[in-house]
């Protein structure tokens, strides 16, 4: 909508004296002048038109803020004429305009202007080697280069050209498929167009609206392949059927490639009776509620009421500016006619349109307050980790400082691993890392599989062990088990395969490393540790005074006695 014309005829608005006495314009001796009978006549005359029209008086005072937060809509529709190529031996021919784009300003800074006209004003621009004399070097002598390692490639333009992958232009249909299969979250590019039968050709038309009609009572859309000229690469997007009583046409949106999509897989909420993990976040029913009414309430197709009480959109982005165009008009128009002036500060009518509809603010007010009273935050203090480094702070601070000695022996990273392969199972070489590299994957998850691969490593190492050799090892994967059993929630994991481990221990002739475990205060993880777990302090004692008591000394050695017994026995 653009503003209103206003017409202001000579004469009209009332004309005051200075406040020192003297006569304004259009006065003689302080008195009014009388006006024609041709400004009378032109009076009467804009009154008129003003009247039949419905129309406003304003001064231009007045007028030209108003005109200065307005920006007439530039639209120049351009057609993309190509054939839809839905197989060798049936083409249609196609025109493609823009329906949805994002509009950007048509400015530039790179122009600019002398105060005498009689100057010529050019760009000249030199090359410069990066040496003491930075020696000038000529255009002409230069080449791109790219590194490759230590080496320095050079490109030259043929290089580039042919290298270029070259398409023709062509819109082709690779296939069909469901409509709900094209998720909305696939859209990209930065806009949307429309796609209409070739102008004037009837045949064309007629072809089109079977394909459309087709697409349509099938609930199935096209995927094309995209070329715009020879000088653009290909692209893939999704033809939508689009009926109305008056017209049909097609919408075209870009698609992502196979390459371009990401996957990631979270968690989801423990919103079902049977979740186990977090359970005390779930919300409940009252909670989802006064989230469902909060969402309700902000719903800007359905929150404005016109003057015949029916419901109506609240914020109409066609009736609405960009604010960020209007403070750019707002900046200019300051400094065009303020030069030496400081910027202005920011219209209360474009800071008007950055905040939120009141009737918006007024009827999701209750239910925002009714959502703080249900949702309580807390302020959560992050433990800090138990490291060799701050244990051992106090120590050296009192001490002085320390110079620390650099490692060379850091491998992270590298030809390592990039030549190292995934990880798909708990290993014997690198049992941590591979468990940690398989419990932190993004992917998909694995943490349970994964636990399960480290507890048969465990035994494996203590079971295979000649005497102690390789004890001190299985401790360290059995710390780090439990650590992130606790991390991730997960006790009941450790908390099983410990009891059963202690048996099998004991049954083994195991149980020094039973004993280093105790020692090692690897116990079962109780509730104090984490909320998840069903163990309590008096249970987890239990547990480990039940495994004190000494076995008897007569009793045949087992097979998998340590070094000492297969001495003595030999």
């Amino acid at each position: 909508m653009g503003p209103e014309l206003n017409v202001i005829g000579p004469n009209m608005e009332e004309e005051d004296d200075d406040d020192d006495g003297s006569a304004g314009p259009g006065t003689a001796n302080g008195h009014m002048k009388e006006k024609t009978a041709q400004q009378r006549a032109g009076e009467a005359m804009v009154r008129h038109i003003l009247q039949e029209v419905d129309g406003e008086c304003y001064s231009f005072d007045e007028a030209l803020p108003a005109l200065s937060y307005f920006q007439a809509r530039e639209v120049r529709p351009t057609a993309w004429k190509c054939q839809l190529e839905i197989s060798a031996n049936l083409k249609i021919p196609i025109c493609s305009y823009a329906k949805l784009k994002d509009f950007k300003l048509k400015q530039s800074w790179k122009d600019v202007y002398a105060k005498d006209p009689s100057e010529e004003i050019g760009t000249v621009r030199t090359y410069h080697m990066n040496d003491e004399e930075e020696t000038e070097v000529e255009k002409e002598d230069m080449v791109e280069g790219h590194k490759y390692g230590n080496t320095l490639v050079p490109m030259s333009e043929d290089d580039k050209a042919n290298m270029k992958y070259k398409a023709e232009k062509c819109f082709k249909v690779l296939g069909f498929t469901k409509a709900e299969n094209v998720k909305r979250y696939h859209y990209l590019g930065d806009g949307a167009s429309v796609v209409i039968g070739e102008k004037d050709d009837e045949t064309a038309a007629v072809a089109l609206s079977a394909f459309i009609n087709a697409l349509y009572e099938t609930n199935m859309v096209a995927i094309v392949r995209k070329v715009y000229s020879a000088a653009s690469g290909p692209k893939i997007g999704v033809l939508l059927p689009h009926i109305k009583s008056d017209y049909e046409c097609l919408f075209y949106v870009e698609l992502p490639f196979m390459e371009d999509v990401r996957q990631y897989t979270f968690g989801t909420l423990p919103i079902k009776d049977d979740a186990v993990a977090n359970k005390k976040f779930s919300p409940s029913a009252e909670q989802l509620s006064a989230v469902d009414d909060l969402i309700t309430s902000m719903d800007l197709s359905q929150n404005s009421q016109d003057d015949d009480g029916e419901t109506s959109e609240a914020l109409k982005p066609k009736l609405t500016f960009n604010p960020y165009f209007q403070r750019l008009y707002q900046c200019l128009q300051h400094r065009a006619l303020n030069p030496d002036d400081a910027l202005p500060e920011l219209s209360p009518l474009i800071a008007s349109y950055l905040k939120p509809p009141q009737e918006i603010i007024t009827n999701c007010q209750e239910n925002v307050d009714k959502l703080k009273k249900l949702f309580k935050l807390e302020v959560v203090q992050k433990k800090e980790d138990k490291t060799g480094e701050n244990m051992f702070k106090d120590e050296e601070s009192a001490a002085g400082p320390s110079k620390k000695i650099k490692l060379d022996d850091n491998l992270e990273g590298g030809m390592e691993n990039i030549t190292r392969s995934k990880v798909t199972e708990v290993g014997t070489v690198t049992p941590i890392d591979d468990f940690l590299d398989l419990i932190n994957r993004k992917d998909e998850d694995k943490l349970e599989e994964a636990c399960e691969q480290m507890q048969k490593r465990i035994e494996q190492i203590v079971m295979d062990s000649f005497g102690t050799q390789f004890y001190g090892k299985a401790m360290d994967c059995l710390k780090v088990l439990r650590e992130q059993s606790i991390k991730k929630s997960e006790p009941r994991l450790f908390n099983t395969f410990l009891k059963n481990f202690k048996d099998k221990l004991i049954a083994k002739g195991r149980r020094d490393f039973w004993e280093q475990i105790v020692e090692e205060k690897q116990n079962l993880i109780t509730k104090s540790e984490c909320e998840d777990s069903s163990v309590s302090a008096e249970e987890a004692k239990q547990f480990i005074s039940d495994g004190d008591t000494k076995p008897d000394e007569q009793q045949a050695p087992a097979e998998d006695d340590d070094a000492d017994d297969l001495l003595e026995n030999m």
